[in-house]
């Protein structure tokens, strides 16, 4: 499991540095660390003005609590979620 958080597109800034990108499909592409690896972004092609960023990857990831989970659907069997917070099936309602 990854946590992931969506913003605007607009909003998005890369402070340093350049991400490698890559096409993780015909609708969809990731940006990474290119020194280390790290899983940076995902670009959903369906979904222009937004992107998602990897929490994880953050330099205060505590600054970005989640607020739900999506695509609950496809959670692994023996994951149990106890935090109390709205579970979306697939995306959630915008």
């Amino acid at each position: 499991m990854v946590a992931w958080f969506s913003v605007p597109r607009a909003g998005y800034r890369v402070v340093r540095g350049a991400p490698a990108r890559y096409a993780s499909s015909d609708r969809a592409n990731r940006t990474f660390c290119g020194t280390c690896g790290t899983t940076l972004t995902f670009e959903d092609k369906s979904h222009p003005q937004e992107i998602d960023i990897t929490t994880a990857s953050l330099d205060d990831p505590e600054a970005m609590p989640p607020q739900d989970h999506t695509r609950a659907a496809d959670r692994l069997s023996w994951v149990k979620l106890a935090d109390g917070l709205p579970e979306y099936p697939e995306l959630r309602t915008r």
